[in-house]
């Protein structure tokens, strides 16, 4: 498993056109698509120390979180990358992807897309970046429990963006005034440098809540000529 998808991640690159992060412009470079999660096998998948976790099964083509187990991790380290998945809750559930993820001590710690069913538009509303950026209210096209959404999630550098549904719902800079002032203020103020690293792994939330994800997909992306993913 490992050797092959680091062999994917190596393959040639494609080009890919102009990302916009409010007024500027990137062109990372795009490799070929990883699927972390094709609907018929959970290889890669375990707890935060490897071993198998058994409260998340494939059920009808989806990774669902079955009983409560503990989250789901990636066994593989990505920097720069564009996340797509389709998630869906039942009425009131909450669940989330947390990425660039970095052990503080006992916790494992990362930038979380909220995947949560609500009504709300605050900083843990679907879409959010938790407990730092609200989803755009204007945007948002939440689709009702036990419907699928689709969500992506495009990390490039320090910037970050979220999608719902196909529209741009959260826009961030990591390591600007802002980024820091929201730190500051939010529940990981005590975590030094708290979204800055730049590796990390990416895991599935179990809140306690049934939740159901499938066609998980990642495709690294090169924003600065360094290497697109690397095993630890």
């Amino acid at each position: 498993m490992r050797t092959s998808l680091c062999l994917l991640s190596l393959l040639l690159l494609a080009g890919w056109g102009p990302m916009t992060f409010g007024q500027e412009q990137q062109t990372p470079t795009r490799s070929q698509p990883i699927i972390l999660f094709d609907g018929s096998s959970m290889a890669g998948w375990t707890k935060r120390n490897g071993s198998p976790n058994d409260g998340w099964i494939i059920q009808e083509g989806t990774l669902h979180r079955s009983k409560r187990s503990g989250d789901l991790y990636f066994d593989m380290w990505f920097k720069d990358f564009e996340l797509t998945f389709e998630w869906k809750q039942e009425e009131g559930g909450n669940s989330g992807i947390k990425y660039r993820v970095k052990d503080y001590g006992k916790q494992s710690l990362g930038c979380e897309y909220q995947c949560q069913d609500d009504t709300t538009f605050n900083k843990q509303s679907a879409g959010a970046l938790y407990a730092l950026y609200a989803p755009d209210k204007e945007k948002r096209k939440l689709k009702p429990a036990g419907n699928w959404n689709r969500g992506k999630i495009v990390v490039c550098g320090n910037r970050i963006e979220h999608w719902l549904n196909d529209e741009l719902v959260v826009q961030a800079e990591v390591g600007n005034a802002d980024w820091l002032d929201r730190v500051a203020s939010s529940k990981f103020s005590d975590k030094t440098n708290f979204g800055q690293n730049q590796w990390g792994r990416i895991f599935l939330q179990d809140h306690g809540n049934p939740v159901w994800f499938r066609n998980i997909t990642l495709t690294p992306l090169v924003c600065d000529g360094v290497s697109l993913a690397e095993w630890r």
